[in-house]
């Protein structure tokens, strides 16, 4: 029974895939972005990762202080 729902879930998948008209989105137009945007989301991104991990740090060590 698995295997016909599986089956039926990918057929209804790749529907969407035949009923695009494929040469409207191969010559869709591409959105340019600035440099700048990007490298100022990757430092945002990075940061706010090695934020938390310096936060976790943080409460972990304060935990090990107060016991």
């Amino acid at each position: 029974m698995h295997k016909v729902l599986n089956s039926i879930f990918l057929f209804l998948m790749s529907c969407g895939v035949f009923a695009a008209d494929m040469d409207s989105v191969a010559n869709a137009p591409t959105e340019l972005v600035d440099v700048m945007y990007v490298v100022i989301f990757g430092i945002l991104f990075v940061g706010m990762i090695v934020g938390f991990f310096l936060y976790m740090w943080y409460i972990e060590r304060k935990k090990k202080k107060a016991e």
